[in-house]
């Protein structure tokens, strides 16, 4: 039973004022100290201010119910207000806009803190710090953050922004007419798009168990979600049209991965077929956690591009063939046959030859491209796929003139990538309306 008290209440001020608890969370936090009293101590400064437990305070002071405190020392005051904000962001139900405020008020207190320092201390991902650091950024509420390369000193802007195309008037407007942007959930905006009406379905889902600032999807979650989108983009592409989810593998803790990946594809080949194995590899990937020498990790550079369709699915091969250098065209090569180890035979001039008269070789299926320069534009969404995967894929799957349908759209790279390599029409779907908006301003930028 909870332990009740006669001594005289403490008078605490709390260190932030914060969103009040919802109604029916604050009966349910009533309920649980009626019956059990206060389980988690308040948090307090050295000076007697609450970080966290303003509510269970006042309600066991209500119930005259002893309440255990734990004083935290050694902080600064930006870390108490930080401990504070990451405290409430990980036990309460916020709304996107109210965890978003509360980013944003680290942000203003702390600006010289990095995205990745701020995420730390709050518990969110370093990608909404960003995008919420932009927003600031750009009405002028704290400084733009400026990088420094290691090498010459030289600064440049923390995001890139959209490189001026020049297109005529009516070329601009050709192309934002062939864009919709439909505004919801995909599950739910699917079903509306008629059949046998897309060739590509290109796109890059949120990832399971990674916390984004519109929220944490669990694995069974995840799967629901896929295989619904799946089914209907299935059932939205042509015979002919086929489908290519990018996806990033992650770990349940270091040194044990998460089996979700490995799930969905062994899943989505049996329902419907797996063309090939492709991965994407980023050259210019910085390490990741786990490569500390402690560790010992290798760092994480691949991405799967998960290739579904049927096997005679368009393609054209022709339009991603790697141009080979100078020095290779101009090499001779010997034209009699030859055997390697594995006892395969190959005439290497004949080879040659055929790479000539196409005019170019044949990319492997791991696909070479930095993220840098990124997709420029995209105004710190944060997971982007960079332009130059979604055009290779566009250029290599979509038939002149076809439409590209992204269900996941964010801020429409996809949708450019169709745009800029002969779409008639690309068609996104996105739940987030400043996503939306960052979309259309893309297009219309063209």
């Amino acid at each position: 039973m909870p332990t009740t008290k006669k001594t005289r209440q403490k008078k605490y001020a709390p260190v932030l004022q914060l969103p009040p608890l919802a109604p029916d969370e604050l009966d349910g936090l009533k309920a649980s100290i009626a019956v059990h009293g206060v389980v988690v101590p308040i948090l307090l400064t050295e000076d007697g201010r609450v970080i966290d437990g303003s509510n269970r305070r006042a309600i066991a002071d209500a119930l005259g119910y002893e309440c255990p405190e734990s004083v935290q020392k050694g902080l600064t005051e930006d870390e108490i207000r930080a401990l504070a904000r990451s405290l409430n962001l990980a036990r309460r139900h916020l709304s996107r806009e109210q965890r978003r405020q509360l980013v944003a008020d680290q942000l203003r207190e702390t600006p010289a803190w990095s995205n990745r320092r701020v995420a730390k201390n709050l518990g969110v991902d370093h990608h909404t710090v960003a995008s919420v650091r932009l927003e600031l950024s750009a009405g002028g509420e704290i400084p733009q953050v400026e990088r420094t390369t290691g090498r010459d000193e030289k600064s440049y802007p923390a995001t890139r922004s959209a490189p001026v195309v020049h297109r005529p008037p009516e070329e601009r407007q050709a192309r934002i007419a062939a864009t919709t942007l439909l505004h919801g959930d995909c599950r739910d905006l699917l079903p509306t798009l008629p059949p046998a009406s897309a060739d590509l379905a290109l796109f890059d889902p949120p990832y399971p168990e990674v916390s984004r600032e519109y929220g944490r999807l669990t694995e069974p979650d995840w799967h629901d979600l896929m295989r619904a989108v799946v089914r209907e983009c299935r059932r939205v592409l042509k015979p002919s049209g086929s489908m290519v989810v990018v996806l990033q593998p992650n770990y349940e803790r270091l040194g044990r991965m998460r089996l979700w990946p490995w799930e969905f594809v062994l899943w989505a080949a049996k329902e419907w077929n797996l063309i090939q194995d492709v991965y994407w590899h980023v050259p210019d990937a910085l390490p990741s956690a786990g490569t500390d020498r402690d560790t010992g990790l290798l760092k994480t550079s691949v991405k799967w591009n998960v290739w579904l369709g049927p096997a005679d699915c368009y393609r054209n091969q022709q339009a991603v063939l790697r141009t080979p250098s100078e020095p290779v065209t101009t090499r001779q090569r010997p034209e009699d046959l030859k055997a390697g180890p594995s006892g395969r035979t190959r005439r290497t001039g004949r080879m040659h030859r055929a790479a000539l008269e196409r005019g170019g070789s044949v990319p492997p299926n791991c696909l070479v491209i930095p993220k840098n320069p990124g997709s420029p534009g995209s105004e710190g969404h944060p997971a982007v796929t960079p332009l130059a995967v979604c055009e290779f894929w566009v250029k290599y799957l979509l038939p002149p003139g076809g439409t590209v349908l992204s269900p996941f759209c964010g801020s429409g790279t996809e949708l450019l990538a169709g745009l800029n390599h002969g779409a008639g029409n690309v068609i996104g779907i996105e739940r987030e309306m400043r996503y939306i908006e960052i979309a259309r301003r893309r297009v219309a930028a063209g």
